[in-house]
């Protein structure tokens, strides 16, 4: 279901699930930031700005989950983001890391080349991206992670199209992939960071499900 307000709580939830995730060790994007409050701060940013946007789901009424993602179609049907909905993104970004670490974050995310998302958008290749997927604290650890994922899956079969999304640690590609995803391309950033691209076929799914009757 779709959400278009939230408290000022559950945005906090939703970024300290983000900014304090235990990467056990792992170099994660949680690193672009001075601290995790940082992280947390810009998450926090982010998903007010997509709230604005009407790209933010929910698993239910309890809101034990939450996923942002926008459907790509090409086909003159799909919604812009409005210039002053990027305002509380760009607050939390300042906010979180200031212009001369907003720099040196960049050249790092690009350093590892295009991603599939952008691969797939220079070719107008119809698709879902999911920029967002987090399961609030209090419910982790109890198959939410599905039911989460499962509000783009239904979008691309109902539609036809592929749904991707990239993460940052091995951890969570392996969530991925045990929710039906799979691991498309991989990418090592200039500061020894990885980034897995994922993706989710409706027609493999559909295979997948044959196989399983």
């Amino acid at each position: 279901m779709k959400v278009t307000i939230l408290s000022d709580e559950t945005i906090r939830e939703i970024g300290h699930a983000f900014g304090y995730y235990d990467y056990g060790g792992e170099p994660g994007l949680a690193e672009l930031y001075d601290s995790p409050e940082g992280a947390s701060t810009y998450i926090c940013g982010f998903v007010r700005t997509k709230l604005k946007a009407g790209e933010m789901y929910t698993t239910s009424e309890r809101q034990e989950g939450f996923t942002s993602f926008k459907t790509y179609l090409y086909d003159g049907s799909d919604a812009r983001i409005r210039a002053s909905d990027y305002g509380p993104l760009l607050k939390g970004v300042f906010a979180s890391m200031g212009l001369k670490k907003i720099i040196s974050s960049m050249k790092i995310l690009t350093s590892g080349g295009k991603g599939l998302h952008d691969e797939y958008h220079k070719q107008k290749k119809p698709h879902i991206y999911v920029s967002m997927v987090v399961v609030r604290e209090a419910f982790q650890h109890q198959g939410y992670m599905r039911r989460v994922m499962e509000l783009s899956y239904s979008e691309g079969r109902r539609l036809g199209i592929p749904v991707i999304l990239e993460t940052d640690a091995r951890s969570k590609r392996d969530r991925y992939v045990s929710v039906g995803m799979k691991t498309a391309k991989e990418r090592r950033l200039s500061n020894g960071m990885m980034l897995y691209d994922m993706l989710w076929d409706p027609e493999e799914d559909k295979q997948n499900e044959k196989d399983n009757l």
